[in-house]
């Protein structure tokens, strides 16, 4: 729809018939400059690091902003956090009673997809694969992937300085906090290696959630390095799940924050055409 503010010739994003007689030759889309959008990490540039600092920022100011659904979310992770504390023991004590050769198999493979030791590696080729087959959406979701897991883990190592929980390897009980202080000798709560391998399936889930496969094969390799932690008895079930929301919630916002859609429902845009310059509406809806 066309229409005319102070003088102006104004646009709405898709024009249709012109009105007030304007001429129809002012609407061509090819006479348009292109809309700007915001731009999307797919470099390595001091943009996409400042954008660590920034998104940390946003995540820790999110409470602020949230809705009654949110806190109920939050709720809800907090009570089913409590409620594995009680049975953490019974859990620890069933994962040693069932060891096996192959569940020391796929532990194996488990404790590797939360290593970023071993995943970083993969996550540098992906980008290079990006990079050499001009593949943006490659490069952005490694790099936001690296962004994720690495501001996940900075909140989980936060979290277990204040909390000190020891290991269950220790033998000391699930019902053992030390925390808050400076001494780094027990660092149960929450589990960084879960953190690690659901920050970076958070992200391939959200950028690859077209293809079907991608979503549960993400999070599905992600619960195995879960329930490696647990059956090789270096995390209680409480750990686990608290570390897999936080990398799961992590992701999820580092991916919304950089989307192509803007906070702005409408925006009001130069347009140059070969009748001279003017203004576009852009409405997003």
């Amino acid at each position: 729809m066309q229409i005319l503010a102070a003088g102006v010739p104004v646009y709405a994003e898709s024009p249709a018939e012109p009105l007030m007689g304007q001429p129809a030759a002012i609407s061509e889309p090819s006479a348009q400059t292109p809309v700007v959008q915001p731009a999307l990490p797919d470099r390595i540039t001091g943009e996409y690091v400042k954008d660590y600092f920034t998104d940390t920022g946003r995540i820790l100011a999110s409470p602020m902003n949230w809705s009654g659904r949110d806190w109920l979310t939050a709720g809800l992770l907090i009570g089913a956090t409590s409620g594995l504390i009680l049975a953490d023991t019974e859990i620890r004590n069933f994962a040693q009673k069932n060891q096996s050769s192959t569940g020391d198999g796929f532990a194996a493979v488990g404790n590797a997809l939360g290593n970023p030791l071993y995943t970083l590696p993969p996550l540098g080729l992906f980008y290079l694969y990006g990079h050499f087959n001009d593949d943006p959406k490659a490069r952005r979701a490694s790099l936001l992937a690296v962004e994720s897991l690495t501001i996940s883990g900075a909140f989980t190592w936060a979290l277990k300085l204040v909390a000190q929980r020891p290991r269950p390897f220790t033998g000391e009980t699930s019902t053992t906090w030390n925390g808050p202080r400076l001494k780094m000798d027990d660092y149960s709560f929450p589990s960084g290696h879960t953190t690690a391998a659901f920050s970076m399936a958070s992200v391939l889930a959200e950028e690859y959630g077209n293809n079907p496969f991608v979503p549960p094969i993400a999070y599905g390799l992600a619960t195995l390095t879960g329930l490696a932690r647990i059956y090789d008895n270096k995390h209680w079930a409480s750990d686990v799940f608290f570390g897999g929301a936080i990398g799961y919630f992590v992701g999820k916002a580092v991916v919304k924050y950089h989307t192509a859609q803007s906070d702005t429902a409408v925006k009001i845009l130069p347009t140059i055409s070969q009748q001279g310059f003017g203004l576009m509406a852009e409405y997003r809806f």
